[in-house]
């Protein structure tokens, strides 16, 4: 299976446009990006974003009635109230690798960096980007070019 690790907030939604029952809405160009993404490689979702403390359910309530393309299958763990501690992502992230060893092969998306350095060759960062045609305010989101090299990543083995 393969899986794309999304934060949403700089790679969904950079500012909001307009609101509905689940809070901002995301933007429009930035989900056709995910919906080609998820096209061309058949990749799963798990969430990783602090969208996740809603839960499971609500997120995929949220995909649903968004109509937002692909299939949210996990949210990562939240290591913070777990352990009480702030750890990085990329800790939560290996941590929900351990329990589905089912997973091939996945690209994180996000807009911050705080991964473990093992994951980097898998990471497209959707921050910084101010040269992609299609960013959002200076530099934001899951752009053409961001698109590209998650796709690059999840249809080759590495």
């Amino acid at each position: 299976m393969k899986i794309i690790f999304l934060d949403i907030d700089g790679v969904l939604n950079v500012y909001c446009e307009s609101r509905d029952e689940y809070g901002c809405c995301f933007h429009s160009h930035l989900v056709e990006n995910l919906r080609i993404l998820i096209e061309q490689t058949g990749a799963k979702i798990v969430i990783i974003s602090t969208w996740r403390f809603s839960g499971l359910e609500i997120i995929k309530e949220m995909w649903e009635k968004r109509n937002l393309p692909g299939e949210v299958v996990g949210i990562t763990p939240n290591f913070m109230i777990q352990h009480g501690t702030t750890l990085c992502r990329g800790k939560e992230i290996d941590s929900y690798l351990e329990d589905h060893p089912e997973i091939e092969n996945y690209v994180i998306l996000d807009d911050d960096t705080d991964m473990e350095e093992h994951q980097m060759v898998r990471f497209v960062k959707t921050s910084g980007n101010s040269n992609h045609e299609d960013c959002v305010d200076v530099g934001y989101g899951l752009t053409k070019i961001c698109t590209e090299k998650a796709i690059e990543i999840l249809n080759k083995k590495l």
